[in-house]
């Protein structure tokens, strides 16, 4: 990701900051940009983690980098259409009779009231 010689300027950044005194309050706003980071990142499904370490290197870039980065939590409403369209999904099965959506575990259609194979 760094070279050695980008590492190496981030490294005489940050101690020439901490050497001219105001070195606590940048410490202070990067390990909160690596929190932010870190937990947006768990709300989007990703690794805390691996985000706080992102955003304690990046600090407001892995902020944006994560606002691009897409979300790997599917909802509920993304199952169905998911199982609508496949037929079977995470929680959700189409039913063969009428091809409305239920959940797997159902035994009988609450759309159409067909009796319904056990989910696999």
């Amino acid at each position: 990701m760094y070279s050695g010689g980008q590492v190496s300027v981030l490294a005489f950044c940050y101690s020439r900051a901490f050497l001219n005194g105001g070195g606590m309050e940048y410490l202070i706003i990067w390990l909160l940009f690596a929190g932010l980071a870190a937990y947006f990142s768990s709300v989007k499904g990703r690794s805390s983690v691996g985000w706080f370490f992102i955003g304690a290197l990046l600090g407001p870039l892995a902020l944006v980098a994560l606002w691009i980065v897409p979300s790997l939590r599917f909802d509920d409403t993304q199952s169905r259409n998911i199982a609508s369209r496949f037929g079977v999904y995470a929680k959700y099965r189409k039913c063969p009779y009428c091809a409305e959506v239920v959940l797997k575990e159902a035994v009988k259609c609450k759309h159409c009231q067909s009796e319904l194979e056990p989910a696999e």
